[in-house]
């Protein structure tokens, strides 16, 4: 009894990265690509055939989500799929598509089949699905297919039993009189009927309970989804471990930084006493420290080795410490 309590406590106070749910939808477009491209394509005579390198060498790097080959009625396309928690903010979607489209026919040059797909229930709905330049001998049109789950019937997707589908069901509408918590533990349960392996089904199990996450409170489901299940799903472990190491990342960048201000404070008061025969640690540390960018503090450097005097100096840094 006791056990299982701590069990949930530790399931409850689970952080995760930010992109956890970009990670969770990816999943089964590698693990069932033919359950998705099913969904996508409504079951047309297709292939899969291989997913195909989404990165795209600019100025800077850029990649596509999911990037895949199919055979479709006998002749290759390329299906590309889009997907968004939110509505872009970074830049609008049509923008980011098109962009994405002409770079993907530069270097393939198949048809192809795009696609957007919404994972919130409010993203998406300002998303035209296309651009269109109609000028008289310059016409430009681009289209694109917009899927927001929360306008999709989950029941028969549900029924369907396809593997690659099922985490994406909790964001879909649930049958008329069922809340969207009772909905989602059915579809943990079909999950866990799935005839697969442990560790597969364990994936797809906490890619559902992390999309669920989406719709309501994920904690709600902690009972749903066992410790032992999240130590098995190597998605977890994934996504937990990538959270991990941008934490140390970003501490080892804050900590190099800290140390570089520190050494360029200690720089400006070594310069400015070796130039001045003066003392001025005990004033201007204070004013120095409370410079945070360290660009500034840089010039200030500079600035220490050039000025004519030390008032100058101290103008100069209290003109820094305004801009701050």
């Amino acid at each position: 009894m006791t056990t299982n309590k701590s069990k949930q406590t530790a399931s409850s106070n689970i952080t995760l990265p930010s992109q956890q749910y970009d990670i969770a939808a990816k999943v089964p477009f590698y693990i069932f690509p033919q359950d998705v491209l099913s969904f996508l394509l409504k079951e047309q005579n297709f292939e899969f055939l291989e997913h195909l390198d989404s990165e795209f060498a600019t100025v800077e790097a850029r990649y596509m989500d999911i990037l895949t080959k199919v055979q479709l009625d006998g002749k290759p396309i390329l299906v590309h799929c889009e997907i968004q928690t939110d509505d872009s903010h970074h830049l609008n979607m049509v923008r980011r598509n098109v962009g994405y489209l002409g770079r993907c026919l530069k270097k393939y040059g198949l048809p192809i089949y795009s696609f957007v797909i919404y994972l919130r229930g409010a993203a998406g709905h300002a998303d035209p699905g296309g651009y269109v330049q109609d000028i008289p001998g310059h016409r430009f049109i681009v289209e694109y297919a917009v899927i927001r789950l929360s306008e999709c019937d989950g029941q028969p997707i549900l029924e369907a039993r396809q593997p690659g589908l099922l985490p994406f069901t909790p964001l879909m509408k649930p049958p008329a009189g069922m809340s969207n918590l009772e909905w989602t533990g059915r579809c943990i349960e079909a999950t866990k009927e799935l005839p697969l392996d442990s560790a597969t089904r364990s994936n797809l199990l906490i890619d559902l309970w992390i999309m669920s996450g989406l719709v309501h409170e994920r904690q709600a489901l902690t009972t749903l989804v066992q410790e032992d299940i999240m130590q098995e799903s190597s998605v977890y472990q994934f996504i937990i471990e990538q959270g991990i190491e941008q934490g140390i990342e970003q501490g080892i960048e804050q900590g190099i930084e800290q140390g570089e201000r520190k050494n360029a404070i200690e720089n400006i008061l070594a310069l400015l006493s070796l130039r001045f025969h003066a003392n001025a640690a005990h004033v201007l540390t204070p004013a120095l420290e409370a410079v945070e960018n360290l660009q500034d503090l840089k010039q200030l450097q500079l600035d220490a080795a050039q000025a004519d005097n030390l008032e100058t100096f101290i103008n100069i840094l209290g003109a820094s410490s305004t801009r701050t």
